[in-house]
């Protein structure tokens, strides 16, 4: 059976440059969607953020099921861990290749599903224009138990930090002023399962992945 890619174009200036973002797509069955990209800034320099959001609107009169939703990253944007929100619940996309991926079980008739993901201009747009990002410090993870309802840790004051559920749901919450931070789970913890976490200083890459199993 056929697809159609619905694609969103947005522009941003980076260092005197141009970049068109082109690689926003739906892949459907031939259904009538309308796929919109925004951005929250037009301009930026290379160490900034860029919040994208994206509206899919499904305007058949049936409900559709199965759409893969697909953003390819342009080489001067880095996509910022733990950003992607879907309806504003945290999700955790595939990300292979700089491209996004999310699959959408379902999406109703007349309804409209909104993305938002934020993404850092890079070094890689110009030359001699560019501050250094420094990469964030990871956080600390205590050990989780069986039975818990949150996870807990320290951190770097007022960063924030990400928790990804052994379901591939992401949760977040900020460090206070004496560096703990605590993050509700989503269900009682099991042996086995792993929680993964980083953390996000202001005007900082995001750290590494630091891990634990219960």
């Amino acid at each position: 059976m056929s697809t159609i890619n619905n694609k969103a174009v947005v522009n941003l200036e980076a260092c005197d440059r141009t970049i068109e973002v082109t690689s926003n797509e739906v892949t459907t069955k031939p259904i009538k969607l309308r796929l919109e990209k925004k951005q929250d800034c037009d301009i930026v320099l290379v160490g900034g953020r860029v919040l994208f959001t994206v509206e899919i609107e499904n305007q058949c009169s049936t409900d559709v099921h199965d759409l893969t939703f697909k953003d390819k990253l342009h080489d001067c944007l880095s996509y910022v861990e733990g950003s992607f929100k879907v309806n504003d619940v945290p999700h955790h996309p595939e990300f292979e290749d700089d491209t996004l991926k999310y699959e959408i079980e379902e999406l109703k008739s007349c309804e409209t599903l909104t993305i938002t993901f934020e993404v850092i201009v890079t070094d890689d747009c110009c030359d001699g224009c560019h501050i250094e990002i420094e990469r964030s410090a990871p956080p600390t993870i205590a050990q989780p138990h069986y039975n818990d309802n949150h996870v807990r840790g320290t951190g770097v004051r007022y960063a924030t930090v990400y928790v990804e559920f052994p379901d591939g749901t992401v949760g977040s919450g900020t460090v206070n002023n004496g560096g703990n931070w605590s993050i509700d789970a989503l269900y009682r913890l099991q042996y086995g399962q792993t929680i993964r976490a980083w953390q996000v200083e202001p005007d900082k890459k995001p750290s590494q992945i630091v891990t634990v199993t219960v």
